[in-house]
């Protein structure tokens, strides 16, 4: 489900003030992310948040979870990876304070190798960046940094926290008007109503499982991946990359037989789990090749972000702040 723009009630915010006040429209992890900072550098300001959607409906909720710095066959560190994870974990205790229990595990994540020249790859990994990678008895890559995130519960923390701040919420779109300040987009796959040639959208999804034999003490990752979820009996396999049909209902029955294909490697009885939950959203990647989430000027009083593909739980914070930082005075 996308984020729409058609969906204005006027009656809910025609009584909201409008030319000294902070506009957000989204509440996934990026939206929330650009609450946040707006109010903790305004915090005598007006900020509202819009979104005409249940929280989760966006590809935030359906999020795998694993939080790491690197990516690819390679294991290659991502750009501003050190900045981004910082800024993430900042937000992830703030949220974790706020609710009082930890919405992530620490510890690392695992990456499987798939064949013989990946494990040649990794195993380099761990002696060229000790500080980075470690190199396990089980011959696979230990990414010390990595984070398994509670996607869900940090999403609904993070929308409590900010609520807490003083940011007020809306169930309606975000109204344009130009006597706003400035109106903030952070609306995942519906950016391509803007703008319809900048990104590219693919669909993923993933399962919950129940927990069987073969247990988990930290994420793994191989063809698809096996990430932690706050209620122990339960883990989360992931994922498709869906890239034609997106206008069509995510078609469930095709992503079990491909998660279990994906994830047979590294979860022996997968034919035997009992899925509690499919959960899907769209990524929005941008086209370039920097692989980084784009900040972008829509108009005079509209400022977007956008393209987070994979690596939203890495980016959110650290492009949040500076869309805040570039775009609010």
């Amino acid at each position: 489900m996308c984020y729409s723009f058609s969906t204005l009630d006027w009656k809910v915010i025609d009584h909201l003030s409008k030319k000294d006040s902070f506009f957000v429209a989204g509440r996934g992890f990026g939206g929330l992310a650009i609450a946040y900072f707006l109010k903790k550098k305004h915090p005598s300001k007006k900020v509202y948040l819009f979104d005409p959607h249940p929280l989760g409906h966006s590809a935030s909720a359906a999020a795998s979870g694993l939080l790491e710095p690197i990516g690819g066959r390679l294991a290659v560190r991502s750009p501003l990876a050190s900045e981004g994870l910082m800024l993430s974990k900042y937000l992830l205790d703030k949220v974790s304070h706020f609710l009082g229990k930890k919405v992530y595990l620490e510890g690392g994540v695992v990456h499987a190798p798939i064949d013989q020249s990946q494990e040649s790859i990794f195993k380099k990994k761990a002696e060229d960046y000790p500080d980075w990678f470690s190199w396990t008895k089980d011959k696979e890559l230990l990414v010390r940094e990595g984070v398994n995130v509670f996607s869900k519960t940090y999403l609904e923390g993070l929308f409590s926290l900010v609520k807490s701040m003083g940011v007020e919420f809306y169930q309606t779109s975000v109204p344009i008007d130009p006597e706003i300040k400035m109106i903030f987009l952070c609306v995942g796959a519906s950016i391509q109503e803007m703008l319809p040639d900048a990104f590219r959208l693919t669909r993923g999804q993933a399962m919950r499982v129940k927990k069987l034999e073969t247990t988990f003490s930290l994420p793994k990752v191989c063809r698809g991946y096996v990430a932690l979820d706050l209620d122990p009996s339960i883990y989360h396999l992931g994922s498709t990359y869906e890239r034609t049909n997106l206008h069509l209902p995510p078609d469930k029955t095709m992503a079990v037989k491909e998660l279990k294909e994906r994830n047979r490697d590294i979860y022996p009885e997968i034919d035997e789990v009992e899925v509690v939950e499919m959960r899907s959203g769209v990524r929005v990647f941008c086209k370039d090749e920097k692989r980084l989430p784009r900040i972008l000027q829509i108009a005079p009083n509209q400022v977007a972000l956008a393209g987070f593909g994979s690596k939203g739980l890495l980016y959110h914070a650290l492009f949040a702040k500076k869309i805040v930082d570039d775009y609010s005075t």
